[in-house]
């Protein structure tokens, strides 16, 4: 488990094959074993297969309605992942998977929150997790909550609430998930994404 590298990407769309073999090419050269996408836009009848044979194993939340959302994790062949059982969300924006990494227990989660009223969807969500859950928990996603506005955001600002920030962070610590890079980086400032509407790095 110590050796395991792991990637989460809001890929915004994958439905084209030229972005899915960059993409792919992607994962190679960081050597990602197990890879966690947002916003993959495949549809439930049209899910496309992934062109890499070393990532052998891949699991899916397409949306339903329409080429929009959905989630989905791929394995590579080096991460001997024995699935128990799943939870699919058919609005295509988590993904649970239940199983083992050789001998120990594990449970994957990849959610992709939504702009508006993340905070009470993730505290449902994780809650779902709660029950769910058995064993190490590696939790990956687009949460669109910057969790330490002042460290995570440009502005140093957040449209939410304290009070609502502090219930998500109780939830997340109930399942004893924390936030990696941040524990690792504790005064540092990177962003990953800039958001026009609000003006801000994130």
């Amino acid at each position: 488990m110590s050796s395991i590298v792991i990637s989460s990407l809001n890929a915004r769309g994958l439905n084209e094959p030229r972005k899915r073999s960059q993409v792919m090419a992607l994962l190679q050269r960081d050597k990602v074993s197990i890879a966690f996408f947002q916003e993959t836009h495949f549809k439930i009848d049209r899910v496309p297969k992934m062109p890499h044979r070393r990532f052998s194993q891949w699991y899916h939340s397409p949306y339903t309605a329409a080429s929009s959302r959905g989630v989905s994790v791929g394995f590579h062949k080096s991460i001997p992942f024995l699935l128990h059982s799943s939870k699919v969300d058919p609005d295509g924006r988590y993904l649970f998977l239940k199983g083992k990494i050789g001998k120990t227990p594990v449970t994957l989660a990849n959610v992709y929150a939504p702009n508006r009223g993340q905070i009470p969807w993730l505290i449902r969500v994780l809650a779902l997790l709660c029950d769910f859950r058995e064993g190490m928990i590696i939790l990956g996603g687009d949460i669109n909550v910057a969790l330490e506005p002042e460290l995570d955001s440009s502005t140093k600002k957040s449209a939410l609430t304290h009070k609502s920030l502090r219930a998500l962070k109780k939830q997340l610590r109930s399942l004893g998930v924390v936030d990696v890079w941040r524990s690792l980086n504790p005064l540092e400032r990177d962003y990953t994404f800039f958001s026009a509407a609000k003006a801000s790095y994130q």
